[in-house]
């Protein structure tokens, strides 16, 4: 990669959302599949339905006289989250410099790793490749050079599941063949604008004068293109950690039930998590939706807003419990429970109601920072709510085997000798 300073990687989930629903569900593995059921329009299309001629342009009718066994899917992005969050953390197994692009795609600064692991760069963008396609089930397109923008075009190159490196040797040759409306951040109508002037291809922009640059009035984001373009690195990759779009966990747990307050249990514990991971941010969310998943890996999922911002679970809970027997299905078995948190808002933007709801919420808030107090010095669940205890608490009483019970605000708190049980 020599002499470029930097080496960058870009991740790009190939029809990230087909190829979850993919993976989540054997049947639809090697089947034309696509996502949108529930908008009326194709988000993905699996590469099964890609070489039939259906696309994100294509209408479901469409779709459907196209290929009449088309697998229409809702979209599940609560799972596309979920998928996202584990592409983030393996690529930080290797490096820490990492910037989440979006829910399929992510940037990676190597750039010295190849001393640090004895690899060359190639070697070690296959290594991280790999990981990503054997965790998740899910191909990627992979692409490396010396700038973010030479790295986002590389990835782009062989889809599917393709590695391209953009090196001094080849980039010329790479940008000749390629036209500006191709290169990440010129969209058509910058397109049209600059073959006007006279530039078609990527390599024509490159390799314009500083005075034609100026004669031509090209503003900043432009010049930083060209500059990318030419293997300079100037676009910095953002690591800043910005308010979360949303907060998701889930689990599969066993033995599989039917049990009503079983499912809310587990769904508690999960709120919990969900909720400390947004204090952790300083945030509250608005919205929320949870889900339960059969032994037919079939999902039914509820959404909605909060009548406040809160962070806290005793609030989330309140809702689920009210509105989870429209999902809820006496008798079918269940083998997993999710949720989601978003619409999030800086905790220190709430303003008070006209009710005064929001006084119970801050006064729960002062309980929340003591319980986080205690989870970052003894871990996680160190103390936990009653509704979590068929899925938390009566997992560790039968690990630990002993219960001792005092009162305790409606909260239970493991200890080395078992869990102290609330009596309320």
């Amino acid at each position: 990669m020599q002499p470029f300073e930097k080496v960058i990687l870009h991740f790009d989930g190939d029809s990230f959302f087909a190829s979850v629903e993919q993976v989540m569900d054997y049947r639809l593995k090697g089947k034309p599949v696509v996502t949108g059921g529930e908008r009326g329009a194709i988000t993905s299309a699996s590469y099964e339905a890609k070489r039939l001629g259906i696309s994100r342009g294509v209408t479901l009718r469409d779709a459907k006289k196209i290929c009449p066994d088309l697998a229409i899917v809702p979209g599940n992005y609560l799972w596309y989250s979920v998928f996202a969050e584990r592409m983030y953390t393996i690529v930080r197994e290797f490096t820490s410099i990492v910037e989440e692009y979006s829910i399929d795609e992510c940037f990676a600064d190597i750039t010295g790793l190849d001393v640090v692991m004895k690899m060359s760069y190639e070697d070690i963008a296959r290594v991280i490749k790999s990981k990503l396609e054997t965790s998740l089930g899910v191909t990627f397109g992979v692409g490396m050079g010396p700038s973010k923008v030479l790295a986002k075009v590389a990835s782009k190159h062989r889809k599917p599941a393709g590695f391209t490196v953009i090196t001094s040797q080849n980039r010329e040759d790479f940008l000749r063949e390629l036209p500006l409306g191709k290169v990440w951040g010129i969209g058509p109508a910058s397109s049209i604008a600059f073959s006007k002037m006279g530039v078609f291809t990527a390599l024509q922009l490159a390799e314009t004068t500083d005075a034609w640059i100026d004669h031509h009035r090209v503003s900043l984001p432009y010049r930083e293109i060209r500059a990318e373009l030419q293997g300079m690195s100037v676009k910095e990759l953002s690591l800043e950690y910005e308010i979360p779009h949303s907060i998701i966990v889930s689990r599969t747990f066993r033995p599989p039930s039917s049990d009503r307050e079983v499912l809310i249990s587990q769904l508690s514990k999960h709120i919990e998590s969900a909720c400390a991971k947004a204090r952790r941010y300083g945030v509250c969310a608005r919205e929320m939706r949870f889900y339960l998943k059969t032994q037919e890996f079939a999902y039914k999922g509820y959404e909605c807003s909060l009548p406040l911002p809160t962070a806290s679970p005793i609030d989330i809970i309140r809702m689920v419990k009210k509105f989870i027997n429209r999902i809820y299905v006496p008798g079918v078995l269940y083998r997993a429970t999710g949720i989601c948190l978003r619409g999030f808002v800086p905790e220190s933007h709430l303003s008070s109601d006209l009710f005064g709801e929001s006084v119970g919420v801050e006064k729960r808030s002062h309980v929340h920072k003591v319980i986080d107090m205690l989870s970052r010095k003894f871990g996680d669940h160190t103390v936990f709510l009653g509704s979590s205890m068929k899925a938390l608490g009566d997992q560790k009483i039968r690990e630990r085997g002993k219960t001792l019970e005092i009162p305790m605000l409606g909260i239970c708190r493991t200890t080395n000798i078992g869990v102290v049980r609330c009596v309320e």
